[in-house]
């Protein structure tokens, strides 16, 4: 059992290098605009994937393209990912990821398309900044 002063030295420990640092609110901001980016990354994939066919083969083509970022995503991204990308790639990988999905959906007409891939840059730099600064 550790004691609360073992704890307390133990959250004023810079992070390690080579993990991604998520201190205080930055940390928080950085955690939840990561997932929003993440969901809004999959309801583009499934518009863009909805496209190609009409009616039902849209659909299925929609959830295809969806399912196929949900699996890349877990192997490759995830925190507890079986094949995580090693930290220096890790927010490179994601804005890639973030970024061409924001702009196919803009191309596609999704006018909030753009705003992704804004976003995807602003998390990028939130996330070089934290691990910088913790």
């Amino acid at each position: 059992m550790t004691s609360d002063a073992t704890r307390r030295r133990a959250d004023r420990r810079p992070a390690a290098r080579g993990r991604e640092a998520t201190g205080g609110p930055w940390g928080t901001l950085h955690a939840a605009l990561a997932f929003l980016l993440e969901v809004a990354t999959l309801g583009a994939c499934w518009h863009l994937g909805s496209r190609l066919a009409p009616g039902a083969g849209g659909a299925v083509g929609g959830l295809l393209l969806a399912a196929a970022f949900a699996v890349a995503w877990g192997v490759f991204m995830a925190p507890r990912a079986p094949r995580r990308v090693p930290w220096p790639w890790r927010p490179l990988v994601a804005l890639g990821a973030f970024g061409a999905a924001g702009f196919a959906a803009a191309a596609a007409g999704q006018p909030l398309g753009l705003a992704l891939a804004v976003a995807a840059l602003a998390d990028t730099v939130l996330a070089f900044w934290l691990q910088r600064k913790y």
